[in-house]
């Protein structure tokens, strides 16, 4: 590994030893570099080294927590024809191992109640949802967009949302580093009565991801 610059010396150096260490220098950061490129290239050939929630993970989860929600006691009770329910999302918790941003968290959630399917869904009972305006602000300055979710005014129901994780290690090449881990995350929503302060419904679903390097990283 090439001296720090506050390693070296002071005093007045050899004009050719200086040209050596520059020499060492460039060579060694030549190295560094193409045995990086290499090893990026390798791990993006197999499977993604972050283990970051992203918006596509939650495909499959959205699905989940659209048919939870279709079959539950709080929509059964419900029809077209019933008093306007306005939920308004006011709190995402992220308990994951993740440290996701705030505008990241609203984001996911924000996308998870504000898919199609999910609101076709709830238009057939007479529902809307709702977000908070600075939450709609924090969202427009990420370039995030989302027309069918209402600022909050007079809502009827709180809506949260929570992300928590799970995360389990181990090793590709039976070494006692572990090089390989995966992530389990688990999105859930809760709907309550403000009125009655009455828990209505809750809803999860299971998604995971995995990643290989160092646990550390």
């Amino acid at each position: 590994m090439p001296s720090r610059p506050d390693q070296l010396s002071r005093g007045p150096a050899h004009a050719g030893g200086a040209a050596a260490r520059r020499r060492q220098r460039a060579r060694t950061i030549a190295c560094v570099a193409a045995v990086s490129a290499v090893l990026l290239g390798c791990s993006g050939a197999r499977v993604a080294r972050s283990t970051r929630l992203a918006d596509a993970d939650l495909t499959q989860a959205v699905l989940d927590l659209r048919q939870q929600l279709a079959d539950s006691r709080f929509l059964a009770e419900r029809s077209p024809d019933s008093p306007e329910a306005r939920l308004v999302l006011r709190r995402v918790e992220n308990l994951s191992t993740d440290r996701i941003p705030v505008a990241e968290q609203w984001s996911l959630a924000a996308r998870a109640i504000g898919d199609p399917g999910m609101q076709e869904l709830l238009s057939s009972k007479h529902i809307t949802l709702q977000l908070p305006p600075e939450k709609i602000a924090l969202l427009e300055r990420g370039g995030l967009d989302f027309p069918d979710l209402e600022p909050e005014s007079w809502p009827t129901h709180l809506l949260t949302s929570q992300i928590a994780s799970g995360t389990r290690a181990g090793s590709l090449t039976g070494g006692r580093d572990a090089d390989i881990r995966k992530e389990y995350y688990l999105i859930s929503f809760d709907i309550e009565d403000l009125q009655q302060r009455e828990l209505l419904w809750q809803g999860s679903a299971e998604l995971a991801r995995e990643a290989e390097g160092t646990v550390v990283d």
